[in-house]
């Protein structure tokens, strides 16, 4: 399902270029335009046309997902998920919190209900619900449903209710400029104000997917096994789902890809946090790259990850070559610019994407199968 080719809309785009080179050759060649002043602005925006669609081919190419290795074929869909109990922090009118989610769910006729282990995922500092696809499928082709959340105003953009909503510019300020080596104080404000937000989105979406799995109809709701249910994330993500598997006692396993504990942080002492120890009731396993790796020994936020690097009962796995985005979908769809933002990196991005499959699927059977 999928092989490592470009995307459709790639080809479209160098079929698009060819046909303006083409008309540029015909139409100088054939001296189609007599005016010499309108055939230089004709020359002039084609050229630019034909540059800038080929920079948009080389920079996001789409290349084609990871192969899913499941007996399943599966479907997706996208809801708009509106939570009553909360105001939306980022707007001053009253209106409640909404999200948009995506779910890639098995659809093959031999399915029973209340079968499917539930796991819910949550994207890094700046994403989108599309973050880790070659993952949403690959569990959806052994019978998971997987739901991953926008969450609105932290998504780089997201729509709800036929509105188009982008990060937050006073998130992204907050992003950038938090370091916890010169101002500790600020950071544990700012990773409170992010934990809250985006643990309470996980809460709401985990809750209402499990009193629909109650209910009876056509929907992939009554496929979900309620008993059996992960969570996920990558970056931010995966310190927000590492606070809800702290919070709730029905979540039996998590998967951290490359993430601090900021949820397990009580407090600053000096130009330290101060943690919560206690074991985890869940399953927990961690994924690292070559970005995140070397932070467990020097990065203070990284503490925890460093007591649980050591700690037998939690799995542990640093693929070496990788980037901080290569663990996403984004080394498929711009390789390009994965190496720009993460400093390059000399693993195949295929292969970490399968190797991240491969652990993840094994952990989940493990726990929720």
């Amino acid at each position: 399902m999928g092989g490592k080719i470009m995307g459709y809309h790639s080809y479209i785009l160098l079929g698009i270029i060819i046909l303006l080179v083409s008309f540029l050759s015909v139409s100088n060649r054939q001296k189609l335009i007599k005016i010499v002043m309108l055939k230089r602005v004709v020359n002039i925006f084609t050229i630019i046309a034909i540059v800038f669609i080929a920079f948009a081919v080389v920079l996001f190419p789409d290349l084609g997902s990871t192969k899913t290795t499941g007996e399943y074929s599966y479907t997706h869909s996208v809801l708009e998920l509106t939570d009553t109990s909360r105001l939306e922090d980022y707007k001053s009118d009253g209106s409640f919190r909404e999200l948009s989610v995506l779910v890639y769910y098995p659809d093959s006729d031999g399915i029973e209900n209340n079968t499917c282990p539930l796991v819910v995922f949550s994207h890094g500092g700046i994403s989108t619900k599309t973050s880790n696809l070659s993952l949403y499928k690959e569990l959806a082709s052994h019978g998971y449903v997987v739901v991953s959340i926008d969450h609105t105003y932290h998504s780089l953009s997201t729509e709800v209710g036929g509105k188009k909503i982008y990060i937050d510019s006073g998130y992204m300020k907050e992003l950038n400029t938090e370091d916890s080596h010169s101002d500790i104080e600020n950071s544990y404000a700012l990773f409170k104000k992010w934990m809250k937000l985006r643990t309470e989105d996980i809460n709401f979406v985990l809750d209402t997917f499990i009193q629909n799995s109650e209910e009876d109809g056509n929907s992939f709701y009554p496929l979900i096994n309620a008993k059996n249910i992960g969570v996920a994330g990558h970056s931010l993500g995966g310190s927000a789902v590492l606070g809800v598997a702290r919070q709730r006692d029905d979540i039996k396993a998590v998967i951290a890809m490359e993430s601090p504990y900021m949820c397990d942080i009580t407090g600053v002492d000096g130009n330290d946090f101060i943690w919560n120890t206690d074991p985890y009731s869940s399953a927990v396993m961690n994924i690292y790259s070559d970005s995140g790796y070397p932070l467990i020994e020097t990065d203070n936020k990284y503490v925890q990850n460093k007591n649980m690097y050591q700690n037998e009962n939690v799995e542990n796995y640093y693929i070496k070559g990788s980037n901080h985005y290569t663990l996403t979908d984004l080394v498929r769809t711009s390789p390009i610019l994965c190496a720009i933002l993460g400093g390059g990196y000399k693993k195949s991005g295929y292969d970490t994407l399968e190797f991240i499959n491969q652990k993840s699927l094994v952990f989940f059977d493990k726990y929720l199968k």
